[in-house]
Order: structure tokens, then sequence, then C-alpha cells
């Protein structure tokens, strides 16, 4: 008999394990006739049990019929239970014939069936409605037991006892068992509301989005796609990621994925160069966060397109180069003027103070300039100063050289690294270049042609001299050269310079 009940109520589970497979099917596809379709569904159990019920007395039969009547009561409340209670009473006297063992049974399914939908629909908590409906049945299946018994002189145990303790144990067991079926049922469909929101936000995003796993695409939107020169999001998936991206950044770009896939839970913004499908390159700024997609641990990637943003910023940038270099370039000639050249002065002059090196400081003026005005005109002035500027820019072209206008017909040269000796070649040279130009000067005083004057100092930069002290050497020294004669270079000595500092 125990063997026969244990069959009764695996048939019960199974049937339990099935419908809750199907049942949120039919709340959305019958959602006004759902009670009825628990009742029959119920009802068809509840036949089943019966027919493989276990025959004790003559006409009386123990089966789960009554727990199927509970689960069609919770699942579909009093409409389903009556339903599945007519059907069962109808079973038992067409399969058995109308006999009292029938006629108790069916007084009992009626009364289970009412009772135990009205608790259903009354008790509100789950298992304090289940524990008033096995409760009730038990006393209902222990009266009629009883009753049974003593009418018919058929002995309590073991009948009872096992029967009463089957259908606790059986209630229970299957009201755990709805329980975990529901809740998992609930965060199946929790999980996947979760994950059609998750494609729904990916799919409606303005940015492109795509999921990557060890660096290959699984899902992507369809602005990623646009944004990658992709014609489908097909074309995107099973694509490795760093093959997208350029070469050039290629390198920084695994270090940064790397050290956000060791440790970092989200990558802030970043920025990187890719290369579409198509062959063009695509400036990105992008961010990236932990995620986890088909049950592995993958990145998702937000990122939109900033080449618009980017070629500004470039644009800018050349403004800018641009608007430095008109600020620091003499507008004439396009060599250095006064101000740049007050700043590189200050930054040469303390670098050879830190390494005890010399620095050499030649002033240029050009011989004779108010009179080739005077004689030929301002534009050919302008055009004078422009090729002896370019004459002086040509022979100050080393790494530690600068030159820049110093003022009107006056240019000054900056030679780091360089003795006098070494600065009076170059100046010579100067000189002679300029002189070699042959352009007319009639009324200059020293050479018929524009010739310059150059005053040069060489020193070790210390404390005890100013930079302007510096300057004002190379000037006299100019000044020398212009007392003698014109069209010549003259060097500020040691021995001046030891006798100023003495």
């Amino acid at each position: 008999m125990i063997k026969d009940l244990f069959l009764n109520f695996s048939l019960l589970i199974f049937f339990l394990f099935g419908f809750n497979r199907i049942q949120f099917i039919l709340k959305r596809r019958f959602q006004n006739k759902f009670s009825i379709l628990v009742g029959v569904i119920h009802g068809i159990l509840g036949i089943i049990l019966i027919f493989f019920g276990v025959h004790i007395y003559e006409h009386n039969i123990l089966d789960f019929r009554q727990l199927a009547i509970l689960s069609a009561a919770y699942f579909g409340g009093i409409r389903a239970t009556i339903i599945t209670g007519f059907m069962l009473i109808v079973f038992r006297f067409s399969y058995y014939g109308v006999n009292i063992g029938s006629i108790y049974a069916c007084v009992t399914i009626s009364i289970s069936s009412i009772v135990s939908g009205l608790l259903s629909g009354w008790v509100k908590q789950y298992w304090m409605k289940w524990i008033t409906m096995i409760s009730f049945l038990v006393i209902l299946t222990s009266y009629f037991t009883i009753y049974h018994s003593i009418k018919f002189s058929h002995p309590l145990y073991p009948i009872m006892p096992l029967y009463e303790s089957a259908i606790l144990f059986g209630g229970f067991i299957i009201s755990s068992f709805i329980h975990f079926l529901e809740k998992s049922e609930q965060i199946k469909l929790a999980l996947k509301e979760s994950e059609e929101r998750y494609r729904t936000l990916i799919e409606t995003s303005p940015d492109g989005i795509f999921v990557q796993i060890n660096g290959y695409i699984k899902l992507a939107n369809k602005k990623a796609a646009n944004l990658l020169g992709a014609n489908s999001i097909s074309e995107l998936i099973g694509l490795y990621v760093f093959d997208l991206i350029d070469p050039t950044t290629l390198e920084e770009s695994y270090g940064r994925y790397y050290q956000f896939i060791n440790g970092e839970q989200k990558q802030e913004q970043k920025e990187s160069r890719y290369i579409r499908l198509d062959g063009l390159k695509i400036d990105l700024a992008f961010s990236g966060s932990k995620v986890i997609y088909e049950g592995q641990l993958a990145t998702m990637v937000v990122f939109r397109d900033i080449s618009e943003q980017k070629e500004a910023e470039r644009k800018l940038k050349q403004a800018n180069h641009l608007l430095h270099k008109l600020s620091i370039t003499d507008g004439l000639t396009g060599i250095a003027n006064r101000r740049y050249f007050d700043e590189v002065f200050q930054m040469k002059w303390d670098e050879a103070l830190v390494n005890k090196t010399s620095i050499s400081i030649m002033l240029i003026d050009i011989d004779s300039f108010k009179e080739f005005n005077d004689t030929y005109g301002h534009l050919k002035g302008d055009k004078c100063l422009q090729q002896v500027a370019n004459i002086i820019s040509v022979n100050l072209l080393r790494d530690v050289d600068f030159s820049a206008r110093y003022g009107g017909e006056e240019f000054i040269g900056i030679l780091s690294n360089t003795n006098e000796n070494e600065a009076k070649v170059i100046a010579e040279r100067i000189r002679r270049d300029i002189l070699d130009l042959k352009i007319p000067n009639l009324n200059a005083n020293a050479v018929p042609f524009v010739s310059v004057s150059i005053g040069i100092v060489s020193l070790i930069p210390t404390e005890l001299v100013d930079p302007k002290d510096a300057i004002d050497y190379a000037d006299k020294s100019l000044y020398s050269a212009k007392s003698n004669g014109r069209n010549q270079v003259n060097l500020f000595s040691q021995n001046q310079l030891e006798l100023l500092k003495s």
C-alpha cells in the first residue's frame, strides 16, 4: 500500500512540475478563462490519481485527489475547485458505480472543494493559506474515516494514521514544492525581464554600446555598428575589438584593458582612435564597466564619436600655436621679436649659470641706416632689414644659437656654450655675407654698400653679473665698432670684463 501511495504522490509531484511551467503561458493567453482551465486540468489529475488509487475496502479507495483539490484552490480559487470536484464526482460514479463508497467520496469531494476554494480566497498569506487548507482536509478525512470505521467495523489502524500522515506530509511537501517552483519561475522571469530591459537600453541608447568577452564582441547595438562602419550588427559579432584599434594606440589600449580587468570595477572615460571596417579612422571617447553576460565576466563598452571635437581641438591647437608664433615673431623680418628675446635670453643665461658654461652675445647694427632710408625710401629700407635678418638667422642655425630683432635696425644674437673666438668667427661671417649682398648705400660713411657693425661679449655667468649688464657690455662693444669706422666686429675683451668686475 505504501508503494501505491508513493506512486500516487509521485504522479501529483510530476503534474505540479509540468503545470508550473505552463501556468504562466495560460495566464497570458487565457486570462479570463484561467480558473476554468485550472479546474479542468486538476480534474484530469484527480481522475488519474483515483484511477491509480489504493483499494482498502470493498468500495473505499485511498488516493491524493484531495491534494489535487487543494492545488486547484491555490492556483484557481473556488471556481476551479468546483470544476475539479464536479469532474471527480462524475468520474467516481461513472467508473465505480453508485455505491456507499462513491457517495462518501462525493460528499468529501464536495465539502473539500467548496471549503478549500473559500479558504484560498480568504487567507492571503501563503503559508497560512496552505496550513488552513491542509488542516481542514485532515479533519475532514479523519472524520469520515472514523465514521466509516464505526459503521462498517473496519479497523482504524494502520489505515487512518498512515493516510493522515501521508496527507499532512504530502500537503506540506506540495506547498513547499509549489513555493520553490514559483520562486524559481519568478527569478527566471525577473532575469528575463532584466535581460530584456538590458537589451532595450542597449538598442535604444544614443551612444554606441558593445559587450565583449576576452576581447570578442558578443552583443552590440545599431549605433555601434554605424560608428564602426558595419552594415549591420551581425558584422560586429565575433570581431576582436583590438583589431579595430589604431596601431599607434594599441599597446596603450592593451595596458588599460588588462589593468581594468584585473582591478577596477569601472573604467573612467578614455579616448582612443579606431579604424572602422570601411578603413576610415575615427576618434572615440569610451568608458567600460564589468558585467555578467551569458554567465561570464564581460565588459560593456559605451562610446561616442568625438572626431569633430578632436578636429576642433587640433585646429584650436594650431591656431594657438600660430597665435603664439605671431606673438613672438617680428612681423617685418620673420625672426624673433624683442619680447621673445627677453624670455629666451633669461632662460639661456640661467642655463649657462647652472652649467658654468660660456655664453656669447652679439649686437648687430646696420651702418648708416637712416641715410639709407632717406636715400632709397622706407620700402627699400624694409626689404634691407629682411635681407639682413635672413643672413643673421642663416648663420645662427645651431641648436645653441638664437637671433632676434632688437629694435629698429638693431639685431641681437645669443650663442650658448660658445667662447669669444668661436663667436668672433661667426660674427665675421655675418658681416662679410651682408656686405656680399652689395645692397647700394651710396651715402654710407664706411663703404658704398649696406654693412653692419657687430659688438660681442663672451663670458661665463656668475651671481655677480646681471644679465642686463651682459647686454650692456655687448652694446659698449658695438659702440666701439661704430666709433672705429663701422663695418667691423669688435670684441668686449676679457681685460675689459676683469676691469669692470674689479
